[in-house]
């Protein structure tokens, strides 16, 4: 046997001693591993490097005997096995990318929850205590009254300590339906009928005339969501409109890959340095700007529509009404 085969044989054994070593290695991999799918992949690699590892003894032996038959049969068995072991192995490879994915999306979702809970707690607990505070002022101004037998006064007391629970209570219910926003149960839905049904909540009021321009589109979605999208859009064209004659149209554009249906009035608008602000947790414009509420309608809609992959932004100068456009994916991935 010629120099260069003792050569050859040395740098094949030394290849089957890097297998073994590797083929070793993969039981770590299996303990760290979270997903059975992996393991069940990494075993498929372990196994070919060990087919690998007598494939390479066998070829270090036919060098050594000269063998020159079976060296051209192993080699093709080793080439097989070689493209079948990089098929795995990208396979494998981007099975594992797309877990690590999922696993930092799940991380920055909790890490966005947890600071969004904090803020939440927080404001909750300053709104909570405003009409709480002006009820126990109006208790105390109760007692007086009733000391003094001043009944006009009391009277009038009582009336707003009553509007301050409405409004107490309007705030949790808020709070509880904001809070219930979770999974998505996705059904096809009729957007037309959705918001014709709406409608019929105000057909006895004949200074609100409502339009729908062209057919709104049959879309994905959770009913009971949308549906509060809807009723919390209207409500809001209708509830600050300083008009004698209340106008809402509803219309809807398609785009490629999603729907951009709007909500538009003819109220007061909404200046520019609002249009952020509105959709925040409990944020209110003051009430020389008719926007004194819970804060809370809005919200809830952005928060439903970002839920449905959609997305949420105003269009108003502040003088001429206001239009609410949503684009609505055509397809949710969930």
């Amino acid at each position: 046997m010629v120099l260069t085969n003792y050569i050859i044989a040395i740098l094949i054994l030394l290849g089957a001693f890097i297998l073994f070593l590797s083929a070793r290695y993969t039981t770590k991999i299996f303990r760290i591993l979270p997903d059975n799918k992996l393991k069940t992949n990494w075993k498929k690699l372990r196994l070919l490097m060990i087919l690998f590892l007598v494939g390479y003894l066998g070829v270090a032996l036919a060098v050594i005997l000269g063998n020159t038959n079976l060296l051209t049969y192993l080699s093709g068995g080793i080439f097989f096995m070689g493209s079948l072991f990089v098929f795995i192995v990208v396979g494998t490879g981007l099975d594992s990318f797309k877990k690590l994915n999922e696993l930092h999306q799940n991380l920055d979702d909790t890490e966005l929850k947890n600071k969004e809970l904090e803020q939440f707690a927080y404001i909750t607990s300053h709104d909570l205590k405003a009409p709480l505070r002006g009820i126990s002022s109006l208790t105390t101004f109760a007692k007086e009254d009733l000391k003094a037998g001043n009944t006009a006064s009391l009277l009038n007391h009582l009336i707003l300590m009553e509007g301050r629970i409405e409004r107490l209570e309007d705030l949790i219910n808020g709070i509880l339906l904001y809070s219930k926003i979770g999974k998505i149960k996705a059904e096809q839905l009729d957007l037309h009928a959705l918001v014709e049904d709406e409608f019929k909540n105000y057909k006895n009021q004949k200074h609100i005339h409502f339009k729908i321009i062209g057919r709104l589109p049959i879309i994905k979605g959770d009913k009971t969501q949308i549906s509060q999208v809807i009723a919390n859009l209207i409500s809001n064209a209708i509830k600050y409109n300083d008009k004698e004659f209340c106008q809402v149209t509803i219309a809807s554009i398609e785009r490629s890959d999603y729907y951009e249906i709007s909500f538009e009035d003819n109220g007061p608008g909404i200046a520019p340095q609002y249009h952020e602000k509105i959709f925040d947790v409990f944020q209110t414009l003051t009430e020389d700007q008719t926007m004194e509420s819970t804060g809370l309608g809005l919200s809830i809609v952005k928060k439903i529509i970002e839920k449905h992959e959609g997305g949420i932004h105003l269009h108003s100068d502040g003088e001429l009404g206001s239009k609410f456009v949503l684009s609505y994916p055509k397809r949710l991935s969930r």
